[in-house]
């Protein structure tokens, strides 16, 4: 960069690098090093040129004057030196355009004596595009130290990894217009905010980006099914080569020592804990390891912990296996996967789905991941380490099934059971389009107009998923006669002349009444607080999860006021204190949200028998 002026100039430095994506593909760019930016660039043109996946994220980027920009994508890339001495992985923020051209006019250094050196940007003095800013938290660490004047009056040699840059003022005279960077990171307000936007975001992306596109082919590719017709599936890895698993067992080790320290001061828990890892070797979905083990190959030790979901009706307390644990040489099981593309229908549209059908049928899957197989050369990354008592040895365990907490398993699990609907389109053609259009994860919100059909429907559905190995669990319907054939065990709810109001299912985050064939919100927010902060405030607004959207309606017009709250001209800290009138304003509010637990709304949206329809569609031009 050139920031310019009539008496003088100032060279930042600037050097010709190259981008490596995941598939080792090099891409020369032209970077800044800039001391002032809190954050690494890349241009949105280049970022479309690296076979990298990208990363959603939600951060505000302000510039001089305040100026700001919202960054939503970024991607981890290694950047190198023209002679390949130097390499180092940077996470980078995707800007249309990350600087203005630099320098702003050309520049003539004829008469300048520029010693005989590798120069780090050849093309310093001439204007040119900026792809790339590595921002202050690098810039020190390329630096050597060493520098040489070029004379007085003019600029600096700076050695840095990429060769010698100038750097400095000149006193030659210029009439361009001065530019100047700076760039903060406000970062992202809080985790939960990511699911609160995600849930009522329509994908603009139908098409698969590259690796999505790479990730099918290899499940076309590498997925069998066994001999008891179960689907084995392949970890799809990626082919970067920079990636390599060092170290992980003692990581794992020190990991169950921990756990085992939480658990020795909760009985309960610890005896749920050992319940739910006594099951998963009974069902054979781990194995425990007696040979000698070949530690020579490549391998991964996951480590796991308990999460608790009071909510569930199931199994409260669930062991997760964490494979974006780092190994010793900084990368985790997570970091070497192609995470796949979404291939089931977003929750909006499948709850609109839901609510067109006269007889609704509702049902979920049990252990739905642990059903799928993994392919065994897959196994050495799935190994974990456990002893149901402190007192005995630590034994190691290899993981047999798709896995919750890799990367992968959600597309693997996805993807496999779209694949059983392909298999078996002719066998079983009542339940192809459920399967492959009314699934969310493991839930299943289907219907038809028909009861014949509905019941129909609903066998070749078990029986097509149970040749899999699935095992559909908790059926339920508005209509207990679509239900004919299915054993109680495998009901939801009571039978028919013993159902009530208060009896529920949960489809999406709603509460379904089968026998009155209502919908009901679930609202779980804690108390507001007697002293409520931005920050606070914008917590609990992440924490109202609603597919169809009425409740957070008021909530974003609360959050539009927040963002655009000054005091003395400047917009209010994230953790001062709310003014009076807001704070009362939000506890209105956030009392009248637990008073939507009583709502209850006909599933059904249409008029049973009705002989023609019409649809209003209303667009918001705010």
């Amino acid at each position: 960069m050139a920031a310019q002026c009539e008496d003088e100039m100032v060279f930042l430095e600037t050097a010709i690098i190259f981008i490596v994506d995941d598939y080792g593909a090099k891409h020369e760019a032209r970077a800044l090093l800039d001391s002032g930016s809190m954050s690494n660039f890349l241009s949105e043109s280049l970022a479309r040129k690296l076979v990298t996946p990208r990363t959603r994220v939600d951060v505000s980027i302000s510039g001089i004057g305040k100026a700001t920009q919202h960054v939503k994508g970024s991607i981890t890339a290694f950047i190198r030196s023209n002679d390949l001495h130097f390499a180092t992985p940077l996470e980078f923020l995707i800007l249309e355009t990350p600087s203005a051209d630099i320098p702003t006019s050309a520049i003539d250094v004829s008469s300048w004596n520029v010693p005989n050196e590798p120069l780090a940007d050849p093309t310093y003095h001439v204007p040119g595009k900026v792809d790339v800013v590595i921002g202050g938290d690098t810039f020190w660490e390329l630096h050597t130290g060493r520098k040489r004047s070029l004379g007085a009056g003019k600029p600096w040699l700076v050695e840095n990894q990429f060769g010698w840059a100038v750097a400095g003022n000149t006193t030659q005279s210029s009439h361009t217009p001065r530019v100047c960077h700076i760039a903060t990171n406000d970062g992202p307000l809080d985790a939960l905010m990511e699911r609160f936007w995600e849930s009522e975001t329509i994908s603009d992306e139908p098409a698969l980006s590259v690796e999505e596109d790479i990730c099918e082919k290899h499940f076309m590719g590498n997925t069998t099914r066994d001999d008891t017709g179960r689907y084995v599936v392949s970890l799809p890895h990626k082919t970067n080569l920079s990636i390599i698993l060092g170290a992980s067992k003692k990581i794992a080790d020190r990991r169950l020592l921990s756990v085992e320290r939480r658990l020795k001061e909760d009985p309960k828990m610890r005896e749920a804990y050992a319940s739910f890892m006594e099951e998963y070797e009974r069902l054979g979905h781990m194995i425990r390891l007696t040979e000698p083990i070949d530690e020579s190959h490549p391998h991964y030790y996951l480590p796991h912990h308990a999460v608790v979901k009071e909510s569930s009706t199931s199994t409260k307390v669930r062991v997760v296996f964490d494979a974006s644990c780092k190994t010793s040489s900084g990368y985790s099981l997570n970091d070497s996967l192609l995470v796949g593309p979404v291939v089931q229908q977003d929750l909006y549209t499948l709850m609109l789905w839901f609510r067109s059908h006269t007889i609704a049928l509702w049902r979920t899957m049990e252990k739905m991941y642990r059903q799928i197989r993994h392919h065994p050369a897959d196994r050495n990354f799935l190994r974990n380490r456990y002893r149901t008592d402190p007192s005995e040895p630590i034994a190691t365990f290899e993981l047999q099934t798709v896995t919750y907490g890799t990367a992968s398993a959600p597309f693997l699990a996805t993807r496999t059971l779209k694949q059983i609907a392909h298999d078996h389109s002719e066998q079983y053609p009542r339940a192809v389009t459920p399967v492959l259009r009314d699934f969310y994860v493991d839930d299943l919100l289907t219907g038809t107009d028909d009861l014949s059909e509905a019941i129909e429907m609903q066998r070749q559905i078990s029986s097509m998923l149970r040749s899999a190995g699935f095992s559909l669990k908790k059926w339920a319907s508005n209509n207990p006669k679509a239900l004919d054939g299915i054993p109680q065990e495998d009901l939801a709810l009571q039978t028919s002349h013993e159902w009530n109001k208060s009896q529920f299912v949960s489809p999406l985050g709603l509460n379904w009444e089968p026998a009155e064939d209502m919908l009901r919100f679930r609202i779980e927010l804690p108390p507001a607080a007697s002293s409520l902060t931005k920050r606070l405030v914008l917590s609990y607004i992440a924490k109202i999860f609603d597919v169809l959207g009425p409740t957070i309606v008021l909530a974003k017009l609360f959050m539009q006021q927040l963002w655009s709250l000054k005091v003395n001209g400047i917009a209010l800290d994230w953790d001062s204190k709310l003014p009076a009138n807001l704070q009362q304003e939000w506890n209105k509010y956030h009392s009248t949200l637990q008073s939507l637990r009583e709502l209850r709304i006909p599933r059904f949206t249409s008029l049973r028998k009705a002989t023609a329809l019409q649809l209003h569609v209303f667009a918001d031009a705010s």
